[in-house]
This record gives C-alpha cells, sequence and structure tokens, in this order.
C-alpha cells in the first residue's frame, strides 16, 4: 500500500481562471498530485464576512496563508486517501 503522505514546494502556484481557483502541486511517493483552492476558501481564510476576492487578491492571500493551506491540503489528502486529481479545497475544509 503506498504511503499517503504529500510534500509541497513553496512559490508553486498559479491562478485557475475557469475554476476561479489557485492551483498548487503536492509530490507524493507515487508522483504528482494535483491541488485547487477555490477563491471562496481562500476568503473564507482572510475574512470570513467578505464576499468574493478577484484573481490578484487571491495569490495573495495564497501566498499569505500559503503553509497553512499545504497543512489543510496534506490533512484533505490523507483523509481522503488520495482521490481523483485536481483535489479541490474548499471554504467547508479551510473551516475544519
Amino acid at each position: 500500500m503506498a504511503n499517503p503522505s504529500v510534500r509541497f514546494e513553496m512559490g508553486d502556484y498559479y491562478w485557475v481562471a475557469e475554476r476561479e481557483s489557485v492551483g498548487f502541486t503536492g509530490t507524493t511517493t507515487l508522483g504528482l498530485v494535483e491541488f485547487l483552492i477555490t477563491s471562496e476558501a481562500l476568503t473564507q481564510l482572510l475574512d470570513p464576512d467578505r464576499d468574493t476576492l478577484d484573481s490578484e487578491t487571491a495569490l495573495e492571500v495564497f501566498i499569505e496563508f500559503e503553509s497553512d493551506i499545504h497543512r489543510i491540503a496534506q490533512r484533505e489528502f490523507v483523509k481522503r486517501l488520495g482521490g481523483e486529481p485536481p483535489i479541490l479545497l474548499t471554504a467547508a475544509d479551510v473551516e475544519g
């Protein structure tokens, strides 16, 4: 059975316009895994009372909370036992 551990490199992120999300990549013993964190989830990290973020602000929030996002992604990857990429992180994932 494969080890479900995933590692991340800081600064490895990009905007995915069609999903209104920030994409980033993790590395497992089996290879690369794509992750997406929604704009709504990033809004939740920044200010739960705020409505939305534009793409530029979403990227800035990702940078500010990147370590936290990587911890959330690690937790969700393990909880979901991998799953089909891209692994989507939503506002519900950052709340828990």
